[in-house]
């Protein structure tokens, strides 16, 4: 009998797909499952795109469970505090600059402001930094002053940071020692919740700070004052980093934030990223091990099938997530290893099922006149059997992916997860954790539930309609 050409397997196989193609698209179901798939990878593949922002790295972007910014267009949150994230150092107006000079510098490759003393006696430079404010009041704000002073022949130096109400008020909110000596490179940070600030500037220590400031819409300001004496002969050289003005907002983003001000949906879609690649990674591996183990346990026999197959029953057997939790305790909270330790028991249905569909092809006419014509029992393994269970095999596959995206996603909601990785049972096991259920923030708690459920929905919609596709060719044959 002579040998098909590569070159006539070719159209043959591409005949094939687009015959499969074509009954898959007549299925409602499949085409439901495969849309859904399709994006969910979208989703995952332009995370990077879709965010500006760092699953894990970025926090406070604002308030602690803020809500998606969306709802400010609902008239109960028209009036929600906003975001305010400012960079002062190229924002900075300068109200008064006597008898200094403001250059421009480098300090580990971020700018900086330099401010000199022109000549001896008195210094002074006063910078203003003016925002609008029209929403309500805020619970908190944040500044931060980076800085350096280098003193010399005597010279000394002062800074001090005032912030100024809608209505006139002004508050000096730090102020500096007299600086005599170098003062090296620092960062002084205010945080409106501070006990003793509150207390200095005469307020109640369990008061909202920043509600008593900022509690009327109208332009505020933040004014950072610098004054310096340099004596006869001496020199004063201040160097100001980036000073940043933060009010975290309650509203945020597309779905909000988590209980760090952490965005959600980078979350979410760096999480599909992750869900997908460890669904269809221990798929893989899972199929791959399997297919092997009930190709050879089918085709074998004897001693060989039996021995496979107990051990199949064996790992049946065993309680699925209960020894996943003693294991990953045992070897640490890994993304890898957790991915490798749920495909060690996620291969058994894929090889019983290859088993099967073995059983009866070993006794087909094909491979009769294989094994007659002394073809050895790994060739026909290879050339006979596999190309004919990779149907029931690629169904398998499929199906495998949504459970151990749901089994991943169980150990990250019980803690076992890897911290470092971001993933939709991580989003719910923070939700958990940090009493997003008490305060019913369903922007944090429904989107990685549902994604799980329409994912697992989609994955199962595709490979039932796969199964049905194969199992009737099958029949045909």
């Amino acid at each position: 009998m002579p040998a098909v050409s590569a070159k006539t397997q070719a159209p043959r196989r591409s005949g094939a797909l687009r015959e499969i193609w074509a009954e898959y698209r007549r299925s409602p179901r499949g085409m439901v499952g495969l849309i859904i798939f399709l994006i969910f990878l979208f989703l995952g593949v332009a995370a990077p795109w879709l965010t500006p922002y760092d699953p894990i790295q970025d926090q406070f972007l604002a308030d602690g469970m803020a809500r998606p910014a969306w709802m400010s267009h609902f008239p109960r949150y028209q009036q929600e505090p906003v975001t305010v994230d400012a960079f002062l150092l190229d924002d900075w107006r300068v109200l008064v600059q006597d008898n200094v000079d403001i250059s421009w510098g480098e300090r580990e490759g971020e700018p900086v402001m330099i401010v000199r003393n022109e000549g001896p006696g008195d210094s002074r430079l006063v910078l203003e930094y003016t925002f609008d404010y029209r929403s309500s009041a805020p619970d908190t704000f944040y500044l931060q002053v980076p800085y350096a002073f280098v003193p010399q022949g005597g010279a000394s130096g002062r800074l001090a940071l005032r912030f100024e109400t809608a209505d006139g008020r002004s508050y000096t909110m730090w102020e500096s020692r007299a600086f005599r000596t170098e003062a090296r490179w620092t960062t002084q940070r205010i945080d409106s919740r501070d006990m003793q600030l509150k207390t200095r500037l005469g307020f109640n220590p369990l008061a909202n700070l920043a509600a008593a400031l900022i509690n009327a819409p109208g332009e505020y300001r933040v004014v950072l004052e610098y004054t310096a004496d340099a004596r006869e002969e001496g020199t004063a050289q201040l160097t100001l980093g980036e000073t940043r003005f933060r009010i975290p907002g309650r509203l945020h983003g597309l779905l909000g934030t988590d209980h760090v001000g952490s965005d959600l949906w980078s979350q979410f879609v760096y999480g599909t990223r992750m869900s997908l690649i460890i669904g269809f990674v221990v798929a893989v591996i899972a199929v791959v091990v399997g297919t092997l183990v009930g190709i050879v346990s089918g085709y074998l026999g004897g001693w060989v099938d039996e021995l496979l197959m107990r051990i199949v029953d064996v790992m049946i057997s065993i309680p699925f997530l209960p020894i996943l939790i003693v294991m990953v305790s045992v070897v640490g909270k890994n993304l890898w290893t957790l991915i490798v330790l749920i495909a060690i028991f996620s291969w058994m249905s894929v090889a019983r099922l290859v088993r099967s569909q073995t059983l009866s092809l070993r006794e087909r006419s094909f491979v009769e006149a294989a094994r007659a014509a002394g073809a050895s029992p790994g060739y026909i393994m290879r050339a006979h059997i596999l190309p004919n269970v990779l149907g029931i095999v690629f169904a398998s596959l499929v199906l495998l992916v949504p459970g151990a995206i749901i089994s991943e996603a169980s150990l990250s909601l019980l803690g076992f997860g890897d911290p470092r990785v971001p993933t939709w049972g991580r989003m719910l096991q923070n939700a958990r954790s940090f009493g997003a259920f008490g305060e019913l923030a369903w922007w944090w708690i429904l989107p990685p539930g549902l994604a799980l459920t329409l994912l697992a929905m989609a994955f199962v919609f595709i490979g039932n309609t796969l199964d049905d596709i194969v199992s009737r060719r099958s029949n045909e044959r």
